[in-house]
This record gives structure tokens, C-alpha cells and sequence, in this order.
């Protein structure tokens, strides 16, 4: 399905399917708990669009855990992410929305709203800051509390009982808290720390992994995410930035530099090693994972690189350090977040031109052409953050989880 078109459609036919729902939810009023019941039983969580938005998800779903432990949480959201969502293990059940085609798209909407209405939720909360599909099933899902948020001129809020009013200053970690929160969680709980490890977990699988790419069992791995899906491929860094940041940092001790990416970018990490002098020190895992051998790699690696995309995220959940590269999109909002994060941002006077506001189309303003905020950030600049903050002197033994910074774009 075309996404862009699917965001336009929303956009401009939401409004009234918005009105729409709101005279079905009142012709037909659920029973479900009033304000200030501490009763629940099940929890109905939607969020549609973008897998790295389900790891920013886990505060929120740990603050009302803790809020609700006898509650069966289940979750919404599109085929597309099922994989990721059962991976995470934090829903009861997850359910889905085919988007193979508009007319299965169509027959997956009425057939899977009708058969969640039956659930009879007690709490549903959507977690879409302004699709207004997402408003919709919530109110035709139905439920007495149902929590969504306020956004300026989306008429979407008057489907909610409990709107919470958006905020495009903080990252999307606290604004999922909030939502949280308006369902009777703890806003104490609601810290990005909270759902992340302790300690960092065995990473046999991904040394598996490794082992097998041909990375020797000693070295420090630095994984480079390389795409970012058709859907916005503006947000990539140049190939050529990742092959000379590669480069620089397969010249230090004991390093070793993983690029991963979806099947269909498999051509960007071959054009990185066709660019990249360092060739045998650089692996190509590129379309060959399954998201849990993803993840699984991710936690044996020392730093991972990334554009704005999920691998962003998959890191900050996981507790390992990433540098995040933003241009057409802003890290106040989608930045590394947690303990080990950090992030290159130009704030370009055209940027951000990737918003919430304009349903996430790319109006690229700047003279020189898309991607000029991308090819602003250099490989040396990031290069010196690297070593500076997440690699050891070179007098000192290295490992794959060696020294980190502390530093987090969250504000």
C-alpha cells in the first residue's frame, strides 16, 4: 500500500469519519467502568504505524502493568509489526490489520474492530498522535475510558473520554507516559528507564550470529544500519558517509563494522563495502535476519549507528549505546532515548520538514535538493563523537561492551 497516499487520505477524509464515529459511540454507549475505577480487567493499546514506536511503547506498558497486574494487555496494530510485537513479549495478544491491498486493508478494518467490540475492553488507549484512522477504531472498538490525544485542528479528541493534550516539544517516550497516565497508571513509573535492563542480557545469539558472518569472537562490533524503508528515504545518510565512517572506524583496535538493513536495501550495505576501503573488517547482515536475530545482534554490539529508524530504538530498549543521524526528522522527538544515546542534528532552517503536521510527507525545501541536512552531518564529526564517548583509549583492552556515554536526547 502506498502509506504517503494513505496519510493524505487520512488526513483529509478523517474528519468525517471522525463525526461519523462519535454518532455511532453515542447511539451505541459501552458499559464499561467509570472515571476513577480501579477495576480492569482488559487494556486495548493501538498504535498502527512504525515498529520503533512499539520499543518507545515500553515504559508506558510498564507503568500499566504495574497499575493493572491482573490486566490482560493486548495491542493493535498492522501485520506488518506482528513479528516485533509478539517478539517483545509485554502483550497478552496481539491483533492485526492486513494491509496487504485496499481491499483486504478494508475487510480486516470491520472484521477485526467487530471482533475486539466483543472484547468488551475496559480501557483502550491509542497511541497515534494524529492519524485519525486510529481515533476511530478506538471509538467503534469502544470502551466507558478511552484515551487518545488532543491534537490542534484533528477534531479527533472528541472521540476520547480522556484526551491528553499532545505536546511537539518532548520526546515521544513521554508523551506515550502521558497517555499512560490519563489511563490511571503511575506517573511514576513513567520514566524511560523503567523498562529497560538492569543488565545487559546474554548475548549468545548474536555472537552466534556474529560467529557466523565471520567475525572474529574478540572483536568489537559496531553495527551500521544503512536504510531507513522506501517509505522515507530521505532520513538515509549518504552510503558514502557510512563507507568513510566505516573506514575510520575499522582502522581502530579490534573493530569490526556489521551492516544491516531490510532485504530490499540490501543494494545501499554493497554499495557501502564497494565504497569502503577497509573491506575485510566490514560484514554484511543486510536482509538475512529475522527481527529476533536483529534484536539478538544488537545486544552483542558495542554502539550501533543508525538514521532515524527503528534500530534507533531497538537500542535505546535494549540499553545499548546508538548515535542517531536526524535531518528531515528531529531527535527532540525521535531521539535515542534511555541511558547510552546521542544524536547528530544540523536543525537546518528548513528543518524538521518530516512532521506529525503534514502527515509525515517530504517537503524538502532546501537549495541544494533532498538530503542536504543528511549530508550536512560528516563522517569525521561522528567519528570523533564515537571515540570520544563510546570507544576505549587505545591503550586499554577493548570488548564488545566497552565504555559508554551517558548522554539521552530526551528532554
Amino acid at each position: 500500500m502506498n502509506w504517503k497516499l494513505i496519510r493524505i487520505i487520512d488526513a483529509y477524509a478523517g474528519i468525517p469519519l471522525v463525526y461519523a464515529a462519535l454518532w455511532l459511540k453515542r447511539l451505541f454507549r459501552s458499559s464499561g467502568p467509570s472515571e476513577g475505577d480501579r477495576t480492569c480487567g482488559r487494556i486495548l493499546l493501538v498504535k498502527f504505524w512504525g515498529i520503533g514506536n512499539l520499543f518507545m511503547m515500553l515504559p508506558s506498558v510498564g507503568a500499566l502493568r504495574s497499575a493493572y497486574p491482573d490486566a490482560e494487555i493486548d495491542i493493535l496494530t498492522l501485520e506488518t509489526n506482528r513479528s516485533a510485537a509478539e517478539y517483545l513479549g509485554v502483550f497478552d495478544h496481539v491483533y492485526t490489520v492486513d494491509t496487504k491491498g485496499y481491499l483486504r486493508f478494508i475487510g480486516a478494518t470491520f472484521s477485526m474492530f467487530s471482533a475486539l467490540r466483543r472484547r468488551e475492553y475496559d480501557r483502550v488507549i491509542d497511541f497515534e498522535q494524529f492519524a485519525r484512522y486510529s481515533a476511530v477504531a478506538t471509538a467503534v472498538i469502544g470502551s466507558k475510558v478511552t484515551v487518545g490525544f488532543m491534537t490542534s485542528r484533528q477534531h479527533r479528541h472528541l472521540l476520547y473520554s480522556h484526551p491528553v493534550a499532545y505536546d511537539n516539544n518532548i520526546h515521544i517516550t513521554r508523551s506515550y507516559c502521558s497517555l499512560a497516565r490519563a489511563a490511571g497508571a503511575d506517573c511514576a513509573q513513567c520514566d524511560v528507564s523503567f523498562f529497560l535492563p538492569s543488565a545487559r542480557p546474554s548475548d549468545a545469539g548474536g555472537r552466534g550470529i556474529l560467529g557466523g558472518l565471520g567475525v572474529p569472537a574478540a572483536a568489537t562490533v559496531i553495527v551500521m544500519h544503512v536504510g531507513t524503508s522506501d517509505n522515507f528515504s530521505e532520513r538515509r545518510w549518504p552510503t558514502s558517509s557510512y563507507a568513510a565512517l566505516a573506514d575510520l572506524l575499522a582502522g581502530e583496535r579490534n573493530v569490526r563494522i556489521v551492516l544491516t538493513g531490510l532485504k530490499e536495501e540490501a543494494h545501499l550495505a554493497a554499495e557501502v563495502r564497494d565504497l569502503a576501503s577497509a573491506g575485510d573488517r566490514i560484514f554484511d547482515a543486510s536482509g538475512t535476519l529475522t527481527f529476533e536475530q536483529y534484536d539478538m545482534l544488537i545486544r552483542a554490539s558495542a554502539l550501533v549507528v543508525s538514521a532515524d529508524t527503528a534500530a534507533v530504538h531497538i537500542a535505546s530498549a535494549a540499553g545499548i549505546p546508538v548515535v542517531g543521524l536526524y535531518g528531515p526528522n528531529t531527535p527532540v522527538l525521535y531521539g535515542p532515548w534511555g541511558r547510552n544515546g546521542s544524536a547528530f542534528y544540523k536543525e537546518l532552517d528548513c528543518s524538521p520538514c518530516i512532521t506529525n503536521f503534514n502527515a509525515k510527507t517530504h517537503r524538502c525545501r532546501h537549495p541544494e535538493g533532498k538530503g542536504a541536512c543528511m549530508r550536512a552531518i560528516t563522517p569525521g564529526e561522528v567519528y570523533q563523537e564515537i571515540c570520544k564517548r563510546y570507544l576505549a583509549p587505545a591503550s586499554a583492552e577493548k570488548s564488545p561492551g566497552g565504555p559508554v556515554g551517558k548522554k539521552s536526547c530526551v528532554r
